[in-house]
């Protein structure tokens, strides 16, 4: 998957202090991701991406864009547990390269499938970050629900 991002934060969020609340951001984003289905009741996967991107603190034109680099990569395990229920654990790391920050966490989840081509999932995210290069915001943790179509 390619993502090209070029997003202004809006001007109507600020803080108390007048200063937007969120980066703008020129982002080339790429990302690979499988699945390899081990055995019949064990699935592995992983995902890698990685973001080259130009950000500012501000929707300002005069406002200085600075280099920002990013790098994602998660390894997963899918694992039937009952015949239409799964368990799903995942550790993730992501790594700034100006910051010289990298955080690693964990996702875990349970899934129920609904036919041949539906699961619903509910999970916890103990980590601040998405897996979406392009969300700045690390306010990720906590609970989540997940819809996935499947072929």
């Amino acid at each position: 998957k390619y993502t090209y991002l070029a997003d202004l934060p809006s001007p109507a969020q600020v803080d108390a202090l007048g200063q937007n609340l969120d980066y703008a951001q020129r982002s080339h984003i790429a990302a690979v991701d499988g699945t390899y289905q081990l055995t019949p009741r064990l699935a592995l996967g992983a995902k890698v991406a990685y973001r080259i991107s130009e950000l500012r603190a501000s929707r300002d034109e005069s406002a200085q864009w600075f280099d920002s680099e990013a790098m994602f990569w998660a390894v997963r395990a899918d694992y039937q547990i009952v015949r239409r229920w799964d368990v799903m654990a995942e550790m993730r790391e992501l790594s700034i390269k100006e910051a010289q920050d990298s955080r690693l966490g964990a996702l875990v989840g349970v899934y129920r499938h609904f036919g041949d081509h539906m699961k619903l999932g509910v999970g916890y995210n103990f980590t601040d970050y998405s897996d979406d290069l392009g969300d700045l915001s690390y306010d990720e943790k906590g609970w989540f629900v997940n819809l996935i179509g499947k072929f």
